[in-house]
């Protein structure tokens, strides 16, 4: 296909159960213009001859291979083969509505300079094939109309979980090019930093309350927890470059938003059985004696009961905080389905 205007990038690993209902639904968009660029992430299973059976023949998908380097840099293959004048970026076992493109096509077609779309979505949350929880995450209708708007309301947006991740949004691919940005590659969270770097160079974003996407999570196994290395200096980067671009306006909200990351970061700590107790600690306490999190505990807002508790836990001597941390590991580790439930509350 020559020249679509949109290009949907999927990086796909090991999803020999999800890939083919996900081409499916792919293939029913209510559009035409439009390409689907499947990056196979070196899956180890059956995904690849799935994938090529069931795009056979159809000139809107593309299939390629590359070797296992994880999802952003899977991201960052796509992009490179991306022809669309906009880029978005879907999971493998995840639901976009069928009316998306036809959606964001209106709304470019009534605001063309506009940047980025943010667009509502619901967070599914399963145990298996049973559907445990389902939460809406709305947007209001509304037009940023220029850069400082826009990150004026930084913290407010990302205090309502609709900044972090890319599957809700659609990128100009103008600006992806010339700006170079990509995903780095890390082991969890590289969106984040990949969309504050992207946040940086836009000037009119629209808010779209359509609910266009449908997140599975699998909440029953606990995986939002998994250890994954240098997950802390992750989330500390993104509130170092969070409080750059937004020239430290909402500091506050920013350190609130990092001690929350932190804890979850604390808690994969305590359930990785691979690690001995001595060095759990020793790994924690390192996290608690980093400046940012001294300076986070410090001016962290809170603006609800679960930021005033957290900002709390962080004040109480380190032993105790720990203790709690562990306390609520076991509850994870115990009845994860029930802790799925209780963080998105948090």
């Amino acid at each position: 296909m020559s020249h679509p205007i949109f290009s949907i990038i999927v990086p796909v690993y090991n999803a020999e159960d999800t890939i083919v209902h996900t081409i499916e639904v792919l293939k029913n968009l209510a559009f035409e213009e439009y390409e689907v660029i499947l990056v196979n992430d070196g899956s180890t299973d059956k995904t690849e001859q799935l994938i090529q059976s069931a795009i056979q023949g159809d000139s809107h998908f593309q299939l390629f291979t590359t070797e296992n380097q994880g999802p952003g840099l899977a991201r960052n293959e796509g992009i490179k083969q991306s022809t669309g004048k906009y880029v978005l970026f879907f999971d493998a076992d995840d639901e976009p509505v069928k009316e998306i493109l036809a959606d964001y096509q209106q709304l470019f077609e009534q605001y063309p300079e506009a940047d980025l779309l943010i667009s509502s979505f619901i967070f599914r949350t399963l145990s298996g094939e049973e559907i445990i929880s389902e939460k809406d995450y709305l947007v209001p209708e509304y037009q940023y109309t220029n850069h400082e708007q826009f990150v004026d309301d930084m913290y407010h947006l990302m205090n309502q979980q609709l900044m972090y991740v890319v599957w809700n949004k659609c990128y100009k691919r103008e600006i992806l090019m010339e700006k170079q940005i990509l995903f780095k590659n890390y082991s969890s969270c590289e969106d984040r930093i990949f969309n504050l770097n992207y946040y940086e160079h836009c000037q009119q974003v629209i808010l779209n309350p359509r609910i266009e996407y449908i997140y599975h999570f699998e909440g029953g196994k606990g995986i939002t927890n998994q250890y994954k290395p240098n997950k802390f200096e992750t989330f500390k980067e993104f509130y170092e470059l969070a409080n750059v671009v937004t020239s430290d306006k909402d500091k506050p909200g920013m350190a609130s938003l990092l001690l929350k990351g932190t804890t979850s970061v604390i808690f994969s700590i305590y359930e990785n059985p691979e690690r001995t107790a001595k060095e759990k600690r020793e790994e924690a306490m390192h996290i608690l004696n980093d400046p940012a999190i001294q300076e986070a505990k410090r001016v962290a807002l809170t603006d609800s009961s679960a930021k005033k508790v957290t900002k709390w836990l962080y004040n109480l001597p380190a032993p105790l905080l720990l203790s709690a941390v562990k306390a609520g590991s076991f509850v994870e580790v115990k009845m994860p389905s029930i802790m799925a439930l209780l963080k998105r509350v948090y």
